[in-house]
């Protein structure tokens, strides 16, 4: 294993760890809100099983990596992370990241974890409708803001933050207005106005929202998804995602553990073993 970089088209530097043992195939591993390439037990265990079947694995930060935090773009300091981050530019970051695991490898796989799930389903349907994806433990971001900021509606939080910020900068909202309310967990996640705003009318809220019609083509990739029974991201159950993903995929293999967590446990090791029966079909 080894640290690697690797920049974007607008020169944003990416840093990851890259197993590479020779294989045809490399996976490559989308983080979710606030993440990083390493601090899922689920990876470590990642990267020795999918080393003993021959596959790279490539786990990288994106841009939603931490909340807010230092990176480079060029000769130029930013900052990154997910309370600042627009959600559509994640197509750079994986873009990037499939050029760099093409230079080594002839097959590249997306694997997308939480709201890594929402950046790979876009990216297959915005620009690559053939690539291959993992979606582990998605879920529903609307539901899950509707559930932390009643009984106020998201609706009525969207017309309120249009009202009350400018909607650019760093108004950094208060913890009552982002963040993680379910089952025996909750937590703020720190954001900005205008990217919530994103959040709530772009592309991330609509994706997995399952009380609306999907409406749209079916994501035609050849596609394996994970949901955990436990997972406490799932307000409406396992079977309700399990009926969502089935609406959204033309035809995904689909594995649902009664006990499993969104952080894979207690199983993970189950988990991965089946996504490399897949991986070998």
């Amino acid at each position: 294993m080894r640290l690697v970089q690797f920049e974007t088209e607008d020169k944003l530097r990416l840093n990851g760890l890259l197993s590479n043992v020779g294989s045809r195939t490399t996976i490559l591993h989308i983080h979710g809100k606030c993440g990083n390439f390493y601090e899922n037990k689920f990876v470590k265990i990642m990267f020795g099983a999918y080393a003993a079947a021959n596959l790279n694995f490539l786990s990288f930060n994106n841009r939603g990596t931490a909340c807010y935090t230092e990176a480079y773009k060029g000769k130029d300091t930013v900052y990154i992370g997910t309370a600042v981050e627009e959600f559509t530019e994640c197509i750079l970051d994986i873009a990037a990241a499939i050029k760099f695991a093409e230079s080594f490898s002839e097959r590249v796989v997306l694997q997308g974890h939480s709201f890594g799930c929402e950046k790979v389903m876009y990216y297959a349907q915005q620009v690559n409708s053939g690539i291959e994806l993992i979606v582990l433990s998605p879920s529903d971001g609307y539901r899950l803001q509707e559930a932390y900021i009643f009984p106020e509606t998201v609706e009525e939080q969207l017309e309120r933050l249009r009202s009350t910020y400018h909607l650019s900068g760093m108004e950094w909202l208060p913890a009552w207005e982002y963040g993680i309310r379910a089952r025996d967990v909750e937590y703020h996640v720190p954001i900005v106005a205008w990217s919530l705003v994103g959040l709530i009318t772009g592309p991330p809220f609509d994706l997995l929202r399952l009380g609306r019609p999907w409406g749209r083509p079916k994501i035609s990739n050849r596609s394996f998804v994970y949901i955990g029974g436990e997972d406490a991201l799932q307000l409406d159950g396992v079977e309700a995602m399990a009926e969502g993903i089935k609406e959204r995929f033309l035809d995904p293999t689909l594995l649902v553990l009664r006990e499993g967590r969104h952080d894979l446990r207690p199983s993970p090791a189950e988990v991965v073993c089946k996504i490399i029966h897949w991986l070998e079909r």
